[in-house]
């Protein structure tokens, strides 16, 4: 049915039934009708649904199943159209047109066996429940989601994309849930012995020798040291230099200065150095030797 007949029927329908009324019904029909010229169609449900509540009449139903056709949602649309004949339309002198708009609607709705051998289970379509399978389901057009749900089971999933007047057979079978192993029967513990031998660390990830490590603080101190008095020799020169400027007294300050920059750099290196190895360095050989020399004397004293 094409959109301008469609509205022609509505109007033709609902106009002597509403159209004089002077109350809250009526004017939500209007809206209703307004809505559904502006192609709001989704909105012009809802006026017609509120009309509807207030004042019962036949003549809205076939005007939110025009509605609902329009959307594409034929399912919708042929409930309400039957809905609309059996409260009224069918004994008035629009039957015959209102029949015609719902054979067209019905010819537009998908339809797909859903099976499920054995316990069965319950059929859901894009999340919305649908009774007991085996069921024979009614789509609109376009993509869909059917699941088997059952009690214990794995759901069944299964995506379709229906097309007009299309009629399938789909078998969905929930799985079984795996079979859970027997459980592990586990001895009792045995109780601890009366008197156990110290328990060997977990050895240490670092492995070099704390001497590395002393070696480069040594050295680090050494370094600095140097670079300090280096520095003070450097600043007395400078001192000198500026009392009495000579060529000699620059080439010694420069000389001087280079060296405690030198010594500075070749500190700071070591300083380097010996944080990197401390991080490398097994510093627990020697806890374990003291703590193994003092256990002897303990032993030796009693």
């Amino acid at each position: 049915m094409s959109r301008p007949i469609a509205l022609l029927l509505v109007l033709t329908l609902c106009g002597p039934a509403l159209a004089q009324s002077k109350n809250e019904a009526a004017s939500a029909f209007a809206r209703g009708q307004a809505l559904h010229a502006k192609g709001d169609y989704a909105s012009a449900i809802a006026a017609f649904e509120r009309a509807y509540q207030l004042k019962p009449h036949h003549a809205v139903l076939c005007s939110i199943a025009l509605c609902y056709e329009q959307m594409n949602r034929f399912v919708e649309a042929a409930a309400q159209y039957r809905r609309c004949l059996s409260e009224g339309a069918e004994r008035s002198a629009k039957a015959a047109s209102v029949k015609q708009a719902l054979k067209a609607v019905e010819g537009k709705i998908n339809y797909v066996e859903v099976k499920s051998p054995g316990a069965g289970g319950s059929v859901f379509v894009d999340g919305v429940a649908h009774g007991a399978a085996p069921q024979r389901v009614p789509l609109d057009p376009g993509r869909h989601v059917i699941e088997v749900r059952r009690e214990g089971a794995t759901t069944a999933t299964a995506t379709l994309r229906v097309v007009s007047g299309e009629e399938r057979t789909l078998t969905l079978v929930p799985a079984a849930p795996a079979a859970t192993s027997k459980p592990q029967v586990v001895a009792p513990a045995l109780p601890p012995p009366a008197r156990s031998e110290p328990v060997a660390e977990p050895r240490s990830r670092r492995r070099l020798s704390p001497a590395w490590f002393w070696t480069s603080v040594g050295l680090t101190v050494a370094l600095g040291g140097a670079a300090a008095v280096m520095g003070g020799l450097t600043y007395k020169t400078a001192s000198d230099y500026d009392k009495t400027p000579t060529k000699e007294g620059y080439d010694t300050f420069m000389s001087r200065r280079l060296a405690t920059n030198v010594l500075a750099g070749v500190a700071l290196a070591a300083a380097g150095t010996g944080t990197v190895l401390f991080f490398f360095t097994d510093f627990s050989r020697r806890r374990q030797g003291e703590e193994v020399a003092a256990g002897i004397g303990l032993r030796g004293s009693f």
